[in-house]
């Protein structure tokens, strides 16, 4: 399994908080929580930080910990223009 960037992950997290099509809402203000598998690893600009969320839920003793994130997101004023 590939491993993303724990930025690359954020952002795809970010990007799948949207509200329902046609439904008129705008979304202002969320918080997630989630599991994530961290590593890190080197990469040509240095150390990166890795994450993704766990292949298995399941705590089988061999697989990574997995670490509780939390994610808040508020729009502020100016942001939404």
């Amino acid at each position: 399994m590939r491993w993303n960037s724990l930025a690359d992950t954020l952002v795809q997290l970010v990007q799948s908080i949207v509200p329902p099509e046609g439904t008129g809402l705008v979304v202002t203000e969320a918080e997630l929580d989630v599991p994530l598998e961290v590593n890190v690893g080197a990469g040509s600009q240095g150390l990166v930080v890795l994450a993704q969320p766990p292949h298995s839920r399941w705590k089988s003793g061999f697989l990574l910990p997995t670490h509780m994130s939390r994610i808040s997101i508020v729009v502020e004023n100016g942001d939404g223009g």
